[in-house]
Order: structure tokens, then sequence, then C-alpha cells
């Protein structure tokens, strides 16, 4: 329990600092009492979260739980309240132990609100001192509790405008985030299902599904129906703005909408009807904003994207985001973006992004690089293609059938980059990463071979290991996640009662042909891989190599049918039939495996993906040197060689029925998955790679 003594000899301290300005905080008396301040983690009703507070090393809990009693805590506060207006030094020690003294679950706002004199929450927050901007913060944060505290928040229109003036304009960034936290738990606590005129599903709100909390909307009003702070916004982030008084400067303000990006992006698709539609249209207008909000000013007429490349990567980074939240649905059909849905492949968020030129300008860094300047490609051809890959992730379908001609250029500049990768450069890491990504997330069906030979995933060598393009193999070869089955890959519906064909059951045939006839191109495949997994220097690369015995192992294959569907015929990617894939593989009489464990027990992957699997895993305890980093590679790798071998023993027993002489192969296996990671064995099995790199 915190003594007597000790709580004396910090009120007193306190008190003479305040009649002696100039003297001097004693900081360790500070940190001491404070060390002894133990926070409880009571459930309070209302609470969202049961808090634990981590105590300082030493201390019993039990013993200092009562620690300091609710009327010894108000008896300090309101020192350091008294203190703090006029402290002529750095406030870090007080505003640490205030920090301290209210971090407490049964700490209340009303018992921020009962603090005499009151605090001053817009001083607290307009003071430039990042020290007390936080300790506002922190008291205004207990206000996130309950709906009820939110609304007095939300009645105090100065403190809610300094809080964004605060977020958006101070200089130190632990406090913007801070302030960018406080406010959205406030919108957050005080959201009403139906202050956008619509109903919205409460539990999107917070991953705390028990977090049922009903405000009355009054945050959400403010910040976008109150004329001052709502332009507030517009203000401090338009470049037009820059130069007036009390405005920040262009460097500050390009700071302020890289915050209102990240600000805009973390809220769930419910509640984004309140920034996507207009609120105030002279405002807006003013601002250039024509039918929109918030949302059409971050992203179409805020940013100066032609002159600062920086923060044209923020924007791309944006978009991107906006198809990836929840896959892409981030603006609600109900909103006014919804008329512009041309087809059931879209989206609100895509026919915004598009119908804007965002969508086409995003994609051009990469696609078209001829056209822009070599500076900035060296900072956006990354985004562009990063933004690209989560377009052909989240809206395949899309992509073919509503975009071919998006698609054709997609692939001609993988066959163009792909083909220009020197042999060196697979060899010693210099592979074209961001290129690659996008292959890999490319729908399959795109990379099937219009003409022999004409597709970019027969360029991925693997002669000369490299990681990125053994993972891009597995994930190719893989086939679709059940993940995919609930995002992109969802069926679509050209009329309610007529559906589309079924995209993920032609991406799980895609990735089975795919496999076949890269094996036909590089028949020496799984000698290669196994010797990359072989090379355990080379960690990341047996590594990778490993995940792409995985893959097959575990891929997620249907067979094709033995005649084309009607509706084949006019696709621009139509799969070949079962016995047309055979014919492509030279293998006109004999039928291809089904499945990928089953490819994995035919050759030319039996002669050597099993023999490895089945060896003990390799070890340099016996080198020179002892035990170190090489021995943990080796051990990371043994463990990933494991786990294959258990993929493998579980896909062998699901098949073993169907299959004649499989039942002795699936108790060999299983007796290997028994022994463990090193395979019972001390010796070195197989060929090491010793060199250092």
């Amino acid at each position: 329990m915190a003594s007597s003594s000790l709580f004396v000899q910090v009120h007193q301290h306190l008190l003479n600092v305040t009649e002696k300005p100039g003297e001097d905080l004693d900081r360790g008396l500070l940190e001491r009492f404070g060390a002894q301040v133990t926070v409880t983690g009571k459930y309070i009703p209302g609470e969202r979260k049961q808090r634990q507070c981590r105590l300082p090393t030493g201390l019993d809990a039990d013993a200092l739980k009562d620690s300091l009693d609710h009327d010894d805590r108000d008896t300090i506060i309101y020192a350091l309240s008294q203190l703090l207006p006029t402290l002529q030094q750095d406030p870090s020690p007080a505003t640490a132990l205030i920090e301290i003294l209210v971090r407490s679950p049964s700490y209340t706002f009303s018992d921020v609100l009962a603090i005499k004199p009151p605090v001053d929450f817009v001083a607290g927050l307009s003071a430039p001192s990042p020290p007390i901007n936080s300790v506002a913060l922190t008291l205004l944060g207990k206000a996130t509790k309950e709906p009820s505290d939110a609304a007095i928040v939300a009645g105090k229109p100065d403190v809610v405008a300094a809080l964004v003036k605060l977020w958006l304009c101070t200089s130190d960034t632990a406090v913007a985030q801070q302030a960018a936290k406080v406010l959205r738990c406030l919108l957050e606590v005080d959201f009403a299902p139906r202050i956008l005129g619509e109903a919205h599903d409460i539990q999107a709100m917070t991953e705390d599904t028990s977090w049922e909390p009903l405000g009355q909307g009054l945050m959400w009003r403010r910040v976008f129906d109150d004329r001052d702070i709502y332009g507030s916004i517009f203000a401090i982030c338009s470049l037009s703005t820059a130069g007036q008084a009390g405005q920040p400067s262009k460097r500050d303000k390009t700071i302020a909408q890289a915050r209102l990006l990240e600000f805009l992006i973390a809220f769930p698709p419910s509640v984004t009807d309140a920034y996507s539609k207009s609120h105030c249209p002279d405002i807006e207008a003013a601002y250039g904003v024509r039918n929109g909000g918030l949302l059409d000013f971050a992203a179409v007429h805020m940013v100066d994207y032609k002159d600062d490349v920086l923060m044209h990567m923020t924007l791309i980074d944006f978009f991107a985001g906006l198809l990836r939240k929840y896959n892409g649905d981030v603006l609600s059909r109900n909103s006014q973006y919804a008329s512009m849905v041309q087809t059931p492949h879209s989206s609100p968020t895509l026919d915004f992004l598009v119908s804007r030129g965002l969508h086409s300008r995003s994609m051009s860094f990469y696609l078209e690089p001829s056209k822009h300047d070599s500076l900035d490609l060296t900072y956006l051809y990354s985004r562009s293609a990063n933004y690209i890959s989560i377009y052909c992730t989240q809206y395949p379908t899309h992509l073919l059938n509503t975009s071919p001609s998006v698609s054709d250029a997609i692939l001609a500049r993988l066959l163009l980059v792909l083909s220009r990768v020197l042999t060196g450069h697979w060899a010693h890491d210099k592979a074209p990463k961001h290129d690659l990504h996008v292959l890999a997330s490319l729908p399959r069906a795109a990379l099937l071979p219009q003409t022999v030979g004409s597709s970019p995933l027969f360029l991925i060598p693997t002669r000369y290991p490299n990681a990125d393009a053994l993972h891009t193999l597995a994930a190719v070869f893989h086939g679709p996640s059940e993940k995919d089955r609930l995002s992109g890959f969802a069926p679509p519906k050209t009329s309610p009662d007529q559906p589309d064909p079924d995209i993920f059951v032609k991406e799980r045939e895609a990735a089975r042909v795919l496999y076949f006839l890269y094996l036909k191109h590089q028949p020496y495949l799984w000698t290669q891989v196994v010797s990359a997994a072989e090379t355990v220097a080379l960690k990341d690369n047996a590594l990778a190599a490993i995940d792409l015995m995985s893959a097959v192992i575990g891929a997620n294959w249907r067979p094709l049918l033995q005649e084309p569907p009607e509706a084949s015929t006019h696709s621009r990617y139509p799969l070949p039939t079962e016995s047309e894939l055979s014919l492509w593989c030279d293998s006109p009489n004999q039928q291809l495996p089904p499945s990928g464990v089953l490819a994995i027990l035919a050759s030319p992957a039996f002669e050597d993906v099993l023999p490895y699997l089945l060896r003990p895993a390799q070890t340099f305890s016996n080198l020179v040197g002892g035990r170190g980093d090489t021995e943990s590679a080796a051990y990371r790798v043994a463990v990933a060689k494991h786990d294959a071998l258990i993929l493998l023993h579980k896909k062998l027993k699901g098949v073993a029925q169907d299959v004649n002489g499989l039942q002795n192969f699936v108790a060999a296996v299983g007796r290997r998955v028994a022994q463990g990671p090193m395979g019972g064995s001390s010796e070195v099995g197989g060929r090491i790679g010793t060199m250092e790199l």
C-alpha cells in the first residue's frame, strides 16, 4: 500500500511548486509515487472490454490494489490541475502522473468533469506542448466508454473543434495518433444505427461482438453537420488555403491530408455513408466538390498528385485500401454512388474509382510506365502494382468479363518484364517482386496460354532458385482458398435467377491445368525444387521450395469436363477438356492425376519429392562452430518439412480408400511423421549447402 508519508511528500511538493513555479519538479519522487499506484481490472458496466494494467516489476497486486483511495487520488489530481497552468518547465513528470492516476476503469468521465477547477479541454488540446495535449486527450478519452459521455462532448463544439484541429495540425505524431483514436472512439460509441437514414450493422463497429451501446449520433452530427467543424477539415487539408492566416504550411497540410486518408479508411462500411454523402454543399463546392462529400474531396480534389509524389503514393494506397476493405464494398449500395453500378461484377466502391478516373490513373504507372516520369516511377510503380493486385484479387470477374483490355495489358506487361529478367537476377535475389505479386493475384483463367508458350507463368524459372518465384508458383498451383470463395471469387449474378458460371470452380480447374502445362515446360521442376529445399544455407529459398511442395500436396483442384460446356465457346478464357489437356501434355492415353496429392505420387514428383520428405532432416550440429544461426535455419527448415509431411499424410489418408496399394505407403509416412521434425537421426542426411553469404 502506498505509504502515507510518500503521499504527503508528493502533495506538499506539488503545493510548493505551485507557489514557486520556478522550482524544479522532483521527477524521482513523482515516479516512485506513480509506481505504487495500482490499477485494478474491475469490470465497469458499459466498458467495452475489461482492461488489466501492467504493474511495475516487483510490486504485488494484492498488496497494492488499495494503494490510493478515491479521495487521495482526487487530492493529487486537484493539486496537479492547479499546478499545470502556472508551470514554467517541462510538464512531462506531472502529466505522466495524471495519466497514471486516471487510467483506472473506475475513474469515469464524470470524475473528470468533477475535477476542480474544471478541466479546460480547449486549452489543453490547443497548448503547444505534446505532454499537455496527451493528458488532455487521456482525460477526454474517458468519454469514449459510454454513449451518454460522448453526447456530453458533442455538446461542446469548441472542444470537438480543438480535437479535430489537434489531430490534423499537431507536429507530434504520437499525439496525432492519440487524437485520431479519441475522435474515432467518440464516433463509435455514439453510433446510432439510423443516423444515416438506414439500418446499419452495429456489430461491424468493433471486433468485440459483445459491445452493443447505442448512441444518439450527436458526435456524428457535430463533426459532419456543424459547419465550422466540417468546414475546418476541408480548410486545413486543402492546398488552396495555404498562406492564409491561421492555416498550416503546405508541408503541414500534406501531413494533415495523410492523416485524413488514414482516418477515413479505418471506418467499417456500415458508417461510411457519413463521409461519402454531401452535408454542406456550399462548403464542399468551395473546394471543388460537386454532388459528393468528404470522400470525394479526399480522393479527387485534396491532393496535388502531379507535384507531390509522396502524397500520390499515399493516395494510391488509399484507393487500394478502399478496394480491399470489406471486399471493396466500402460504399453502401444504398448510397448515392449505388446508381453508378453498371455491372453485377462491380461495386459502388469500384464504380466510384472508375467514374472519377482514379482506377485507370492508379494502374497506369504499372501498365504504361513509358508515359510517366522515371522519378515518379521509382515511387509509384510498386504502389500501382499493389493496387492492380488488390483489384485482381477482389474483382476477378470484373477483370475477366468487363475489363478485357486491362487484363490483356497486364498480361502483356508481365510477358515483357519477365522475358527481360537476366538469369543472374533470379539467382541473386533480384527478381521483379512487384510483377510476380501481380501475376500471383491474377485469376488463373487469365494465365492460361492463348497460344503455345504465351503465358507469363512459363517464364518463371526454377533452375535458379528464387524465393519470390517459388512463392508465386505455390500461389498459382494451389488453387483458390476458401477465403477466395467468400471474397471476389463468389459467383456473381447476371440476373436474379440466372447465376454466372462459378469462377471459384473455374479457378480450381485452371490451377490444375497450369500445373501440368508448367510441368511440361519445366520437366525438371521437382528436381530443382528439392535441390533448393536441401540448400539449407539459403533459408528463404529452402522454405519457399517446401512451401511449393505443400501447395501442390494440399492443392484445391478439380478435374476438367470431358466435353466443353456450351457457354465456354463464348468465353475469352476457355478451359480445355480433360482429353485436350492430356494431349497438350503429351499423354493422350493417360489420365492425369485429379488432385494435388496424387500428382505428387506421380512422376516426376514421386522420384524427387517423396524421398526428400521421408529423409531425416539435415543438421549442422557436427560441423566446426557448433550450433548457431545456421543450426536455427536448419531447424526451421526441418519444421517446415515436417509440416509438409503431416499435410501429405493427411491428404493420403483422404484418398487411400479410393486408390489401391496406398495403405502401406500411408503407414510408412505416418511412421516418419511420428519421428518428429528431425526424424530421429543425428546424422547429416542428403546434401548440405554450407556456403556462407
